[in-house]
């Protein structure tokens, strides 16, 4: 057993090289005795989060699922959720997974998790293959008293899926505003973990493993005040990044510009769907969970020659604590905030209902106005994949990399965003050249312009405040003439 413990200290302490304290640049305070504290809590968070050593892991994937009764999830099956729980781990470009496993329980209440046959089943696997350094156990949080018997057990750090899109989180965050989201987020996983220290688990364990879980010389009063000053300071800055967002809507809605938010399960293809729509070659889709964690907007110009703005958001997943999804929430008030939403479903996927299911619930989880949740446009993509598609005339079934279904799309996005923005499509005579004809081109959407001898007939859309502008300078004031 001491070997085993051995092994779990080398690889979580490898884990810390100054490259993931790099990570944390512009996260949180600023210098002075400040700046000394946010580095010890910072410290404390990553000793707690188990990151992986420069190399990453080799894991094995545990698949956990009820086998009866009431919590048994007749949704999917354990060989869909292994799958999904694979490209988890697959996502983290070092990491990679060297076997899997499917165990049957009765239910994840044991303080063990496990019961003490597959407890043994598991570690005796990891004892007799050398490459794991990581045990993924795919449920969605793990209690501190399990997690603490797992890693004792097994001898290896022990990721739940908290932990490991943590891990993801991490990567893929860009940006200021994504990395704070993401070290917000880690929060309420590190309170649980050190008051699961305090409670002397780790301390009865006596070993290196245990040493490394209490964090240092911190006690536990020492860690509390510092982890609530660094909390506070990450709050007061989603605050603010709250508020520049609500700056940028207020600014895009003074342009009346409309805006269109893609939402859909990750890796469902919203990026790939917003580049299709847009022509940006500068979009970069990837084939992996979390690819997109900022919100990004891009311009694009509907068939009616309408500019419009697609809000390409952070993806949804199953089985995730809603507290590590609450600091997104800033973002995803895009959505609560646009005129259209787009949900892109994989069609491709076996479990393409359920994740529908999901994405919807979350939406309606976000207080959007019911009637822009009653209008949402669903989309299913990758049909290029199918041979058959099922489709019960709900959905436009389109294909990101063929381009099929893209036009009907455009379609229904230009009708949805005219009627829910109270836009309309007329036609008005005006001279051609003159300075209403001008006016029109520079205000409005020009669908279409027939000639009729000095005359242009434009076909227009236009904003109910801009007809009532044109109204008021060219026709009210050529009645007063």
């Amino acid at each position: 057993m001491q070997g085993l413990v051995g092994r779990f200290a080398r690889t979580v302490t490898a884990g810390r090289p100054g490259r993931l304290v790099r990570w944390y640049s512009g996260v949180g305070g600023g210098g002075g005795d400040d700046g000394v504290d946010d580095a010890q809590a910072r410290e404390l968070i990553d000793r707690q989060l188990k990151l992986a050593p420069a190399g990453g892991h080799q894991v094995l994937v545990v698949q956990p699922y009820v086998k009866w009764g009431p919590k048994k999830d007749r949704s999917t099956t354990p060989e869909v959720k292994l799958d999904e729980s694979r490209s988890l781990v697959r996502t983290l470009n070092e990491w990679s997974v060297t076997d899997t496993l499917c165990v049957g329980l009765t239910s994840y209440r044991k303080h063990t998790f496990f019961g003490p046959g597959n407890v043994d089943a598991i570690a005796e696997r990891v004892a007799r293959d050398r490459r794991i350094t990581a045990v993924f156990v795919s449920v969605n949080v793990l209690k501190p008293i399990q997690h603490q018997h797992l890693e004792h057990r097994f001898g290896v750090p022990v990721y739940d899926r908290y932990l490991m899109v943590v891990q993801i989180f991490r990567r893929h965050a860009v940006t200021r505003e994504a990395k704070l989201q993401v070290a917000l987020a880690e929060l309420p996983y590190i309170w649980s973990r050190i008051r699961g220290a305090q409670d002397g688990y780790a301390e009865r364990l006596g070993t290196e493993a245990g040493q490394i879980a209490l964090s240092g010389k911190l006690v536990f009063d020492d860690k509390k005040d510092l982890l609530k000053a660094y909390e506070k300071k990450l709050k007061k800055s989603v605050d603010k990044l709250r508020t520049h967002r609500q700056h940028l809507r207020n600014n895009r809605s003074n342009k009346d510009l409309p805006v269109v938010a893609v939402v859909g399960y990750t890796n469902a293809g919203k990026t790939s769907l917003v580049r299709a729509l847009t022509g940006d070659a500068g979009l970069v889709p990837k084939d992996c969970l979390f690819a997109t964690l900022d919100v990004t907007v891009h311009g694009g110009v509907l068939p009616c020659n309408m500019t419009v703005l697609y809000v390409d958001t952070i993806g949804f997943i199953s089985d995730i604590p809603t507290r590590l999804i609450e600091p997104f929430v800033a973002t995803l008030e895009d959505a609560m905030f646009a005129d259209v939403i787009v949900h892109v479903r994989d069609m491709s996927h076996p479990n393409v209902q359920v994740q529908k299911a999901h994405v919807e619930e979350t939406l309606k989880s976000l207080s959007i106005n019911q009637d822009l949740l009653n209008s949402v446009i669903d989309v299913g993509n990758k049909v290029d994949r199918l041979d058959n598609v099922e489709d019960d005339g709900s959905s436009v079934m389109i294909s990101c990399t063929t381009g099929k279904g893209l036009d009907e799309l455009k379609r229904k996005i230009e009708s949805q965003i005219i009627k829910a923005t109270g836009r309309r499509m007329m036609k008005i005579r005006v001279r051609t050249g003159r300075d209403e004809y001008e006016w029109l081109r520079t205000h409005t959407a020009i669908v279409n312009i027939d000639t009729d001898g000095d005359y242009s007939i434009m076909e227009v859309i236009v904003t109910q405040s801009d007809l009532d502008v044109f109204k008021s300078l060219f026709i009210r004031k050529n009645m007063n003439k």
